[in-house]
């Protein structure tokens, strides 16, 4: 569940390999593109430096691991005995815990070796995934949800190895390549099998491929070589109070927070309302959220291609303007490609969560980045992890209200988008 960067040429140069590991100066290793820098419709080189490159691949398989379970969550919290209301609980648990986790994880990563940081903690997602798969019933996932939280203190420091290894003209378009293009990829397909799998083994089978995943993206992570500072260079750490008392981190960590918590509502506990509401099987539901993919993907090309959309805020109105689209379609729709679109749709928000990175990483300076990368992390999370209980309780009155409600809510989150966008542009600063 996590992009950005700039739509800049396709083969710009990301900087020197000493100060921001990109594509050495020379042009040595750029005149060659391997393979896994190939990217259909982007072009035959990602334009990333070697430890970018990693994160790309590392977070495609990340993303795989919670395509092949995250449409199908709220089924299996149900299925393991859980009413509505606690299924909403639950999911919102899953996030409050990992806020929990996330306040230290900027003061971590500026004490502890960032690749260590990062393989570590999403080796304990691993277990995390493995204890999701021997529940039994749905409290069970309450120990699961800790160790999977406790593997998410590493993002801010990811964000950081990203945002160090670009310039301003790379930024946005690596970060979307990162957070967007290359989980959407992997979320083509591993929603699909995984729709296939719950519906010809059984729903617990998704967390075995989904262990395997994170096997894979621990590997790929293991390999990034982040750029660390020597203990005499290390300057004294800033603290959440410095970042937010800078505007320009202030303002997009709250449109983030009422963003998140505005659009969950509504997406929350869609799995349920159409299997509850619409009649569709466990099955079909499942396979719909290749479809959240293809548009991520579809949105980040356009980011990666279109120079309009280099600027993270405009990208960010597009992608949202596709989420009213999508809850008229849950609520009216009849027939099951109805249904298909308004998930094509929904990809809109997934966009949208990722392009806040480039947008913190273009106004913050460098001093002030780890923290204002947790930060994005905290607020958006809290307004990710409070939603689901609105949800479950809206849920229990009227399956369709929480829908109502996120339709509601986003032409107001579009105006406060277009404004936040005007105030942010005289804030941008150069390259640090």
């Amino acid at each position: 569940m996590r992009s950005g960067g700039s739509a800049a040429d396709l083969g710009a140069v990301a900087g020197s390999e000493s100060s921001h590991d990109g594509v050495v100066a020379s042009g040595r290793r750029a005149s060659r593109p391997s393979r896994l820098q190939r990217v259909p419709l982007i072009g035959n080189d990602l334009g990333l430096g070697h430890n970018a490159r990693f994160i790309f691949l590392a977070m495609l398989f990340n993303e795989a691991s919670f395509g092949f379970y995250q449409n199908l969550f709220p089924l299996y919290v149900e299925g393991l005995g859980a009413s509505p209301g606690l299924v909403g609980l639950v999911i919102g648990l899953q996030g409050a815990v990992r806020l929990i986790f996330l306040a230290p994880a900027g003061m971590l990563a500026d004490r502890i070796p960032l690749r260590r940081l990062i393989v570590g903690a999403r080796t304990i997602t691993i277990f995390g995934v493995l204890l999701y798969f021997l529940a039994q019933t749905w409290w069970h996932l309450i120990p699961a949800m800790l160790v999977m939280a406790a593997g998410n203190v590493c993002w801010p420091a990811v964000s950081k190895v990203v945002a160090d290894s670009t310039t301003d003209r790379t930024r946005t378009r690596a970060f979307t390549l990162v957070y967007t293009v290359g989980p959407s990829f992997a979320l083509i397909i591993s929603p699909a099998i995984g729709g296939f799998m719950a519906g010809w083994i059984n729903l617990r089978s998704v967390f075995l491929a989904a262990a395997i995943c994170q096997v894979i993206a621990v590997i790929l992570f293991a390999r990034i070589r982040p750029k660390e500072e020597a203990p005499h260079e290390r300057r004294e750490p800033v603290g959440y109070r410095q970042a937010l008392g800078y505007g320009p981190v202030l303002v997009l960590c709250l449109l983030q927070f009422s963003l998140l918590f505005s659009l969950t509502i509504g997406f929350a506990l869609a799995p349920n309302y159409l299997e509850d509401v619409k009649g569709l099987t466990i099955g079909t539901i499942g396979r719909f959220g290749s479809l959240i993919a293809v548009c991520s993907v579809l949105i980040g090309i356009l980011v990666a291609k279109v120079k309009y959309f280099a600027n993270p805020m405009n990208a960010l109105f597009l992608a949202i303007a596709l989420c009213p689209l999508a809850y008229l379609l849950l609520l009216n729709g009849g027939l099951t490609w109805h249904f298909a679109l308004a998930y094509f749709l929904r990809g809109g928000y997934m966009v949208g969560w990722g392009l806040f990175y480039p947008a913190i990483g273009e106004v913050t300076p460098e001093r002030l980045r780890t923290r204002a990368f947790a930060l994005t992390e905290l607020l958006g999370g809290f307004g990710f992890a409070l939603a689901p209980f609105v949800a479950g309780a809206l849920y229990s009155v009227d399956p369709a209200l929480p829908i109502y409600v996120s339709l509601m809510l986003s032409i107001p989150m579009l105006a406060a988008i277009w404004l936040v966008r005007r105030y942010v542009a005289g804030h941008r600063i150069g390259t640090t």
